[in-house]
């Protein structure tokens, strides 16, 4: 079951980009990657939890991967995140079937009589070489109808 929350605003530093949403699959990890090449370049070798916000606009997906940081840092574009209420669901296990979160998220918006309002967040908590172990809060923006 899902839980409605307000996720308050936030300031991050990252990647921002565009892809074709028929391609996301192929083309998100070069994405993430730019990301990790950024923090490794910054000398950064934690950075707390990593922020992925997606929203799909046409055929292209918006993508916009980022971190707090503490200060303005040479090659992360800044973005503002406002604050949004959001259906939330922790997933456990491997990333692959973060389609399913999805698919039930989008079914507990139709029987709440929600309305999506673009943006899908996902806050990589906890990710390792045993995929079994990866967790990740997955939130769907919404706003009352």
């Amino acid at each position: 079951m899902a839980d409605l929350v307000t996720l308050p605003p936030q300031t991050l530093g990252g990647v921002i980009d565009t892809v074709p949403f028929a391609k996301r699959f192929q083309l998100i990890p070069d994405v993430f990657g730019r990301m990790d090449s950024l923090l490794g370049q910054a000398g950064i070798f934690f950075a707390g939890p990593q922020t992925a916000l997606y929203r799909v606009e046409d055929d292209d997906m918006d993508i916009r991967i980022g971190v707090q940081l503490p200060r303005s840092l040479p090659g992360f574009q800044i973005f503002e995140v406002p604050e949004m209420q959001a259906l939330h669901i922790r997933h456990h296990g491997a990333f692959d079937t973060l389609p399913r979160i999805y698919q039930a998220l989008t079914v507990e918006v139709e029987k709440r009589g929600l309305t999506r309002t673009g943006w899908a967040r996902e806050v990589y908590r906890f990710v390792a070489k045993d995929a079994s172990l990866n967790i990740c809060d997955v939130y769907m923006d919404v706003a009352q109808t």
